[in-house]
């Protein structure tokens, strides 16, 4: 059966997917052609200009041929697609792709490879009637087929992937949907779909839907909040690789009180002012901002160290490859109430230091974090990172004690370090202190071992410049461990009753500033 074109129809042609711009004569040439606008621009030929006459529009100055309509396929309704993708077939190796097994038969250099299970996975999927999850990506889906039929032949699908497809308007997208009443996830990425004016009126179709992805569909923040109207019930949301610059409506934002998961990566934010747009959101819990092009991260506060009130329930962060470059903004992110998961990776404020001290000096800045790039942080691991950071700024904090000089700056690039002040003492690092070292460089700490009920502490003098490693040469020989690693921390009873771990073997232990009466804890 013969279609009739429009423009406006999505078609496929020879593995590429076009828009048709223009039905009719070109030129002498007898015959109908279609004007294509193609998805990839080295399929096309020019601009939709032809001997010096415009006949359509094209997103790219090569993106443009032309075609005669037998040429162009407008794809299948979507319960054609599913029992061509999900329907029986009376053979071992249904379901899997003849091409894959020859791969994998190569790469084992096993030609003989039994595929088993296949055909029987296929003749579950094959009961139309219980498929929960169904895929449709790029299998040239372009309308939802005769009324009520989906819903008959699939009932009860949750998920559905109709990326990549032929779809061309909402009004398809809701068709579908509609017949759907189980359907929770959907999506539709990579598919041209104009917004339109009242998308609320599709309403009904997504009355269930609690995940939506919208990938690649060249939607600025606009264009995702008209679609926002038509779905009231979103807990999930992805608009990754888009045409995003700025939130711009505002009211959109009131539409997502149940959203608890948000992907905004790879589009092109650059300020964070409209990333605080989103801070209002009651519910979120996740939000990706990866691969944008934000500079800095800041919260209006009244006072640096203050909580702020943006972001209430907020755990995960992903800003990886953006372009922050001061550790002001890591500084910054102490201020969210409830942060325990960052991914930060590709940002050129790490190229400063390798991925450890990197790391430490975004541990010991965020007292919430739990896990970082993915990496857990170990307790020991965090009291480690905040008592080097400590060290680390320690002199700079009694100059300014000692000098009487106000903290204002300090505290806004290290508005964590009071707090960690208080909990173990700024160690004294002065010039004074080191002389005083060199004259009496020996001193007496106490070994206890409070994993074992009835040791009794041991005290011991120790050299100040003896590295860990030669100190676990004497606890071994101390406690006779017979060639087992102990492992060691100290703590500061004059400061505070927080374990702070001896887990570099080569630094001495000036290095950690152990002092007279400090106590060396041992554990294998």
């Amino acid at each position: 059966m013969e279609t009739k074109s429009r423009v406006g129809d999505r078609i496929e042609s020879d593995g590429y997917i076009g828009t048709v711009k223009y039905v009719g004569a070109v030129g002498v040439t007898p015959g109908e052609w279609l004007g294509i606008d193609w998805d990839d621009h080295t399929r096309g030929k020019h601009n939709g200009i032809y001997e010096g006459i415009k006949y359509f529009e094209t997103w790219h100055r090569t993106s443009g041929s032309f075609i005669r309509p037998a040429k162009a396929n407008y794809g299948f309704s979507c319960p054609e697609m599913i029992k061509s993708r999900y329907g029986f077939v009376d053979d071992e190796l249904a379901g899997i792709d003849r091409d894959t097994i020859a791969i994998v038969q190569k790469s084992f250099n096993a030609p003989f490879v039994e595929m088993v299970g296949f055909s029987e996975v296929n003749r579950k999927q094959s009961t139309f009637d219980q498929l929960r999850v169904v895929c449709l990506r790029d299998k040239l889906v372009s309308s939802a087929g005769c009324p009520n039929e989906l819903a008959t032949l699939c009932p009860m699908i949750h998920e559905l992937d109709l990326s990549r497809n032929l779809i061309n308007s909402w009004k398809v997208v809701a068709e579908i949907c509609f017949q759907l009443q189980y359907l929770k996830n959907l999506n539709i990425s990579e598919n041209q779909l104009p917004v339109e004016n009242q998308m609320d009126n599709y309403r009904d179709a997504f009355l269930k839907l609690t995940h939506l992805t919208m990938g690649r569909m060249k939607y600025n923040w606009f264009d995702i909040s008209c679609c926002l109207s038509a779905f009231s019930s979103l807990e999930d949301l992805v608009v990754s690789y888009n045409l995003i610059e700025s939130i711009s409506d505002i009211k959109s934002i009131s539409k997502l009180d149940q959203l608890t998961d948000l992907s905004l990566e790879h589009n092109l934010i650059s300020d964070w002012n409209e990333i605080l747009k989103l801070g209002k959101l009651p519910s979120l819990r996740n939000l990706n901002v990866n691969s944008n092009q934000i500079e800095k991260i800041e919260f209006p506060t009244v006072n640096q160290t203050d909580k702020t009130e943006l972001f209430p329930c907020l755990t995960q962060l992903h800003i990886s490859n953006n372009n922050i470059a001061e550790w002001r903004s890591i500084s910054e992110l102490e201020k969210l109430n409830h942060l325990e998961d960052l991914k930060f990776r590709e940002n050129p404020i790490l190229k400063e230091h390798n991925v450890d001290t990197s790391m430490q000096l975004v541990v010991a800045r965020i007292s919430s974090l739990k896990y970082f790039n993915g990496t857990e942080i170990l307790p020991s691991e965090r009291r480690g990172a905040e008592y080097d950071y400590l060290k680390l700024y320690s002199k700079v904090w009694k100059t300014m004690e000692k000098q009487n000089l106000p903290k204002d700056e300090f505290i806004l690039n290290h508005p964590r370090f009071p707090a960690l002040a208080e909990k173990y003492g700024v160690p004294d690092t002065s010039d004074a202190v080191k002389n005083t070292q060199l004259s009496s460089n020996v001193i007496t700490v106490e070994f206890i071992c409070p994993d074992i009920p009835n040791f009794p502490p041991v005290k011991k003098k120790l050299l100040k410049n003896m590295d860990v490693q030669k100190l676990m040469g004497i606890v071994q020989r101390l406690f006779r461990l017979n060639g087992k690693l102990p492992t060691l921390s100290f703590i500061r009873p004059k400061v505070s009753d927080d374990e702070i771990p001896l887990d570099k073997p080569l630094q001495d232990l000036n290095y950690y500033l152990i002092d007279e009466g400090d106590l060396i804890v041992v554990r294998w």
